[in-house]
């Protein structure tokens, strides 16, 4: 380690960290936040399940700072170009909308065609991520 550094102090990388690790970083992070900004998260996921309670889509999301974060959109193949998504989206619009959201953001490398038809708009692309593809990043005000 470094001269400046403390006695007894390790690194270590761990390529398959504990979920704690993460979850400990992001109490320690908001903690951080919290001093100047202060931070209340709620998140929430909405499912579409068939009569058998199979998993037919789902969207994940996370509102904070007055902005929904779309997390995770999915709708499996047999419902793909049939409005789930759509719905999905409008649900998680409407209750973010209505907790006080003013604005929604994403980032999608597959979908962005799906989202810009919502009425979303690129903010920012991260090109190579992944490798040939190109990640959008997209905002959309609410109300």
């Amino acid at each position: 380690m470094d001269e400046d550094w403390p006695a007894g102090l390790a690194m270590t990388l761990d390529p398959d960290p504990d979920p704690g690790f993460r979850a400990e970083l992001g109490r320690r992070i908001n903690a951080f936040h919290g001093e100047t900004v202060p931070h209340a998260a709620s998140r929430f996921g909405i499912a579409l399940r068939d009569a058998e309670d199979r998993l037919l889509a789902g969207l994940s999301g996370v509102m904070s700072w007055g902005w929904l974060f779309i997390e995770a959109v999915w709708v499996d193949a047999s419902l793909r170009g049939r409005g789930a998504g759509r719905r999905l989206m409008a649900q998680a619009e409407a209750h973010a909308a209505a907790a006080g959201c003013h604005a929604a953001w994403l980032d999608t490398f597959q979908a962005e065609a799906f989202y810009l038809a919502l009425g979303y708009e690129r903010f920012g692309v991260l090109e190579d991520y992944p490798a040939g593809q190109r990640r959008s990043f997209l905002r959309k005000r609410l109300g």
